[in-house]
């Protein structure tokens, strides 16, 4: 391969990871307030937790991936020993975001489906063994390199590795696991709003439904994308929108979990009623107050564990 070869496609990965930070940090920056008005001051319990870890995680966990994509000295072998830490860094903290992304999804079908705890098992198996493939593909993958593949650039402008042909199966089977793993949530979504279509009040179940879908297709054609890499791309693209793959998908359930605190899901389940209950034993419930004038609104959303099951709710405080 030639120097221009190596260099356009160094350049192609530095202008897509560059897109895909900008993203990152303008999304956050763009639903702060909504996380404000929606997260902040509510009872602290475990899907505020992951709220927080994914978005904070990820905002914070980005950062030494950008020094490695942008970090500007001199070529040394001080350099080059960071920079095989980091890359090894940016592998595992792809797979842990996915971790914490995964359980927020298995949460809220879980809860979708009235705490069935066989759905619960189902979905944790299919969810065990895409971890497994993933940590499989990151342990297996530096020992796999060939000589001719296993080349590392002395830039003066960020990291840039190689990744060779015999890595490429592991990874690739890596990201298809997780294009398995949205598939089974979407279809556990979609069956169970399309079971619930002719309740009289829908409008939680048609948010879960809206918002599944559209992570479905973000996050189906980020790893569909991925994968293409792997199997058609050069040495030095392989594998590029591994970054803007977990990026999307961070967006995506930080948007879901704002979603479901849309104070106009409480209105548009009507204003002066005292409870809209869209599933038969009461799983997604509405409350609402009386409405007085002058009395303090307060927004108060969250997953409780009752006797009952998981409770997604929705509490308007007039």
């Amino acid at each position: 391969m030639s120097a221009i070869e190596i260099q356009q496609q160094v350049n192609s990965n530095y202008y897509f990871n560059l897109i895909s930070f900008t993203l990152l940090f303008y999304d956050y920056f763009l639903t702060l307030d909504w996380e404000v008005s929606r997260y902040w001051g509510s009872a602290w319990n475990v899907p505020n937790a992951l709220f927080y870890l994914n978005r904070y995680g990820t905002l914070f966990g980005t950062i030494p991936v950008v020094f490695q994509y942008f970090w500007t000295t001199e070529s040394t072998p001080h350099k080059l020993a960071i920079c095989a830490g980091l890359h090894s860094y940016h592998q595992y903290f792809a797979v842990v975001t996915q971790i914490v992304i995964g359980v927020m999804l298995i949460l809220r079908t879980y809860a979708l489906y009235d705490r069935n705890r066989r759905i619960l098992v189902f979905m944790v198996c299919i969810a065990a063994a895409v971890i497994g493939v993933g940590l499989w593909a990151v342990l297996s993958g530096p020992g796999a390199k060939t000589n001719e593949d296993d080349e590392v650039l002395a830039l003066y402008i960020g990291c840039s590795s190689s990744v060779s042909s015999s890595e490429t199966l592991n990874l690739a089977a890596a990201w298809g696991g997780m294009v398995v793993f949205d598939c089974m949530i979407f279809i556990l979504t979609l069956y169970r709003a399309l079971s619930r279509r002719r309740l009289s009040s829908q409008d939680l179940l048609t948010v879960l439904l809206r918002d599944g879908s559209i992570y479905f297709g973000v996050m189906v054609m980020s790893n569909l994308g991925n994968i293409l890499t792997f199997a058609l791309a050069g040495p030095y693209t392989r594998g590029i929108p591994t970054t803007f793959a977990n990026v999307m998908s961070s967006i995506m359930i930080s948007r879901l979990m704002l979603n479901l605190r849309d104070p106009a899901l409480s209105t548009m389940s009507g204003r002066f009623s005292r409870s809209t209950t869209v599933t038969g034993n009461g799983i997604f419930t509405t409350y609402l107050g009386s409405g007085a004038p002058g009395e303090q609104t307060e927004l108060a959303t969250g997953v409780n564990y009752t006797d009952t099951g998981i409770e997604l709710e929705d509490r308007l405080y007039r």
